[in-house]
C-alpha cells in the first residue's frame, strides 16, 4: 500500500518558513503520525528532511532530490518512482511531504491519513492539493477537542480511494 501521511488546517495549509503552522502544539498529532509509519518506508522531498532536521527512528527515510547529498541514515532517490521501487514488494510506504512530493502522488496513492486541524493559519505557504470527492471516500473520521497538551480540535481521517 501506498499512501499519504499529512496535517493541514481548514484550508488545507500544511507548512510555513519550513515548519509545521502549529508548531509543536499539537503533540497528538505527532504520536499518530509515529503510530502510522513506525517500522515502515517514509518518502519525503528535500525540504521536508530538511524541516525535520534528522532521519527518523525505526523507518526507512528515502529522500527525492535531485542535488541533494547523501546523509547518514538517509537514502537520496531522484524521483518518486525511484522512491517507490526501493520498496519491498508490497510492503507499506508513506509519503510524508512536502507540497510539491503530495501534488505527485497523490493520484499513485491507496490512502490518505489526515489531521485536520480546525483552526486556520494566514502565514500559511505551503498547501496539500484537493482531495476530490469523486476519486476519494472518507472512511473514518475520529474528532478530538483541545486540551492542555494540544492546543486546537482536530480529526483523524481516512480516505480511500473509491
Amino acid at each position: 500500500m501506498k499512501a499519504i501521511v499529512v496535517a493541514y488546517d481548514k484550508n488545507l495549509g500544511i507548512g510555513a518558513n519550513n515548519d509545521l503552522l502549529w508548531q509543536r502544539n499539537l503533540p497528538a498529532d505527532l504520536l499518530n503520525f509515529k503510530k502510522i509509519t513506525d517500522g515502515h518506508p517514509v518518502i519525503m522531498g528535500r525540504k521536508t528532511f530538511e524541516s525535520i532536521g534528522k532521519a527518523l527512528p525505526n523507518r526507512r527515510n528515502i529522500v527525492i532530490s535531485r542535488s541533494y547529498n547523501k546523509v547518514d541514515g538517509i537514502e537520496v532517490v531522484d524521483s518518486l518512482q525511484s522512491a517507490y521501487s526501493l520498496a519491498k514488494n508490497g510492503e507499506d510506504m508513506f509519503i510524508i511531504g512536502g507540497q510539491q512530493i503530495f501534488e505527485m502522488s497523490i493520484n499513485n496513492v491507496d490512502k490518505i491519513f489526515v489531521t485536520e486541524v480546525n483552526a486556520i493559519f494566514k502565514q500559511a505557504t505551503v498547501f496539500f492539493p484537493l482531495i476530490d470527492p469523486k476519486i476519494w471516500a472518507e472512511t473514518k473520521r475520529i474528532k478530538h477537542l483541545a486540551d492542555e497538551k494540544n492546543l486546537y480540535n482536530y480529526d483523524f481521517i481516512t480516505y480511500e480511494r473509491r
